[in-house]
């Protein structure tokens, strides 16, 4: 193995389009973890919102500072019974702060829909509510309504100069909204403010992904390598990003190291294979495909379109093992359309191995379980054509011939097999029938000349 290392570090060639993208970028917006209550950190931040700068936050009266202080005690030992007082007690004619109370208290028992109403009935009283504003918003981000909580952030901003956290959850909520290059303006400020928060700078690897910005993306998952070299999703996602830039040597030396870590998945593994079957080391793909396939995770589409590619390399013995293998791993996890690709396959190797008999079988099963499937029945035609069956031949290809999209291909061949019968007229009708589905110049020189052997006759 040190010697394919050596190697893939040295190699700098173009990657080829065999290469598939086995390991998932982020294709979701990742859950947030620093702004939520089982962080302690978010939750003393929450706490301190209760109490708020007085030049931007609604007084109470001194008869309301009486419930104010019954109130206070209670939300951290019963908020239960704070919220039960809160509902007894609030008026349209008493102060924000309450309805504001009642709304954190709501939003931290997870009830973050609710929570918006006394949020915004604080509002109401108090329109510069600057924590209401805030917090409404981190309640609709936590209720998945994204440009709702975007409206209110950008009020907050409005009302007073914003930390690290708001600027993150701008930035979360435009990545939301698919607008990833104004999510990294706000992420970019966010970090700035808040330097050691990770959900703001995987915010920003997100967006650099999501802008094909690969060069920045590995910039900062060399960063989050070094503070957590044993990660391995920062190895695997790196490694995607190099592939995205044509680096395949860093993208399988990023996977070998995962692999020598013991953290390889279906995906990394398929990957990596890829990676060295570019570079035509079909042992060392064949050893990674074959791992691939007792780790979770595998792709099964994909490790059929690789034993579609062995086969087209003449790569027949490794084809034969991967499909082998294939069927005795994963034959249960597979769907219908992949169990007859199966079938196809072995046709095909069975044709190779100049196994008619077999070949056929196979095919004949294909079409039973697929009467449409226009490959099988053309492949079926040219087999039985070569066995000699012309009635067999012909019926397949008539089949075929119904299905649109393998119409013009079948009446070619049935042209040819009434040439081979020298019925010229019917070959002449079929290449007519080709010639209106897609016109060829080579078609209508074969027409020309099949219509003039007809007039011999």
């Amino acid at each position: 193995m040190t010697d394919i290392k050596s190697k893939f570090i040295r190699w700098s060639g173009p990657i080829s389009l065999l290469l598939a993208a086995a390991v998932p970028s982020y294709s979701q917006v990742y859950q947030l973890q620093e702004q939520n209550f089982s962080n302690p950190d978010f939750q003393a931040r929450f706490a301190a919102s209760y109490l708020g700068d007085s030049g931007i936050n609604p007084k109470v009266t001194p008869k309301e500072k009486i419930l104010f202080d019954e109130i206070v005690p209670l939300i951290s030992s019963s908020p239960a019974a704070a919220i039960a007082r809160l509902r007894q007690d609030i008026t349209s004619e008493s102060s924000a702060a309450f309805d504001f109370i009642l709304g954190n208290l709501l939003y931290q028992d997870g009830k973050a829909g609710e929570s918006g109403r006394h949020y915004d009935a604080a509002i109401k009283k108090f329109p510069n509510y600057f924590q209401a504003y805030y917090n409404a918003g981190r309640a609709q981000v936590a209720d998945g309504d994204y440009r709702a909580a975007l409206g209110y952030l950008q009020k907050t901003l409005a009302i007073s100069q914003g930390d690290g956290s708001l600027y993150g959850l701008i930035g979360y909520c435009y990545l939301n909204l698919d607008k990833p290059s104004t999510a990294l303006d706000a992420y970019r400020v966010a970090i700035m403010l808040a330097p050691d928060s990770r959900d703001w700078k995987l915010g920003k690897l997100q967006c650099h992904i999501a802008l094909a910005q690969s060069v920045d993306a590995i910039g900062i998952l060399y960063e989050f390598i070094q503070d957590d070299p044993e990660n391995a999703d920062w190895w695997k996602l790196q490694a995607n990003q190099f592939v995205a830039r044509g680096e395949v040597a860093k993208a399988a030396a990023n996977l070998m190291v995962v692999k020598d870590m013991g953290k390889s998945d279906g995906p990394a593994l398929t990957l990596l294979g890829d990676l060295f079957l570019n570079e035509g080391l079909i042992q060392a793909s064949m050893e990674s495909y074959l791992a691939a396939m007792d780790s979770s995770g595998t792709n099964p589409r994909r490790l059929l379109e690789v034993t579609n590619s062995l086969v087209q390399m003449d790569e027949i013995a490794s084809a034969k093992t991967l499909l082998g293998r294939f069927e005795s791993k994963l034959r249960g996890e597979i769907s219908e359309a992949q169990e007859l690709e199966v079938i196809n396959l072995k046709a095909r190797l069975a044709m190779i191995d100049d196994d008619k008999d077999a070949a056929a079988d196979y095919l004949a099963e294909v079409v039973k379980r697929d009467p449409m499937n226009g490959n099988a029945l053309l492949t079926l035609g040219e087999l039985e054509r070569s066995r000699g069956d012309v009635a067999k031949a012909e019926f397949y290809v008539e089949s075929a011939s119904k299905l649109d999209a393998f119409a013009h291909r079948a009446l070619l061949m049935l042209a040819q097999i009434k040439v081979s019968q020298a019925d010229y007229k019917i070959a002449a009708q079929h290449l007519r029938r080709a010639q209106q589905i897609d016109p060829r110049d080579y078609v209508a020189d074969y027409l020309m000349r099949i219509e003039e052997a007809a007039l011999r006759m």
